[in-house]
């Protein structure tokens, strides 16, 4: 796993606070059922505070692998879930059904999506993201400007 800086955990972290704010209702969540997909289970672990606040609230989060063969986020053209996290920046192929179409159209369909990631995510992450107007080029460029 890469070594993350400080300047990629707070824009990370910066974007995800405000994605979380505006993305849920904190105080009765409708859509409950999120989809956690991870690098590595370690994960899991390691943000437990984040993913525990969300339990709290009363999401549900099913945890998978990346690579697990069995994600899917359709079954009879019906959503499994209301939300995807996505803590996998150096995934370069999702396992099961799921590619960058059907996350496209997940996100079409009025469903959430968090993607975690700097500026050394996987090509797969990055074609996610510019297809929802972020660029990691940027991102860089700008996180080498702030001084610590």
């Amino acid at each position: 796993m890469a070594n993350f800086s400080i300047a990629n955990v707070f824009i990370a972290s910066f974007s995800l606070l405000l994605s979380l704010t505006h993305s849920f209702s904190i105080e009765n969540p409708t859509d409950r059922c999120i989809l956690v997909l991870l690098d590595d289970l370690a994960l899991k672990s390691s943000h437990s505070i984040f993913f525990n606040s969300l339990q709290a609230r009363g999401f549900e989060l099913d945890f998978k692998l990346s690579d697990d063969p069995k994600i899917a986020l359709q079954r009879y053209n019906q959503h499994l879930y209301d939300g995807l996290i996505m803590f996998a920046p150096t995934t370069e192929r999702f396992g099961g059904s799921l590619d960058l179409a059907g996350i496209l159209d997940f996100v079409d369909s009025y469903k959430d999506l968090i993607v975690v990631a700097d500026e050394n995510a996987s090509d797969l992450i990055q074609s996610i993201a510019a297809e929802c107007g972020v660029d990691f080029d940027e991102v860089a460029a700008f996180c080498r400007g702030i001084n610590y």
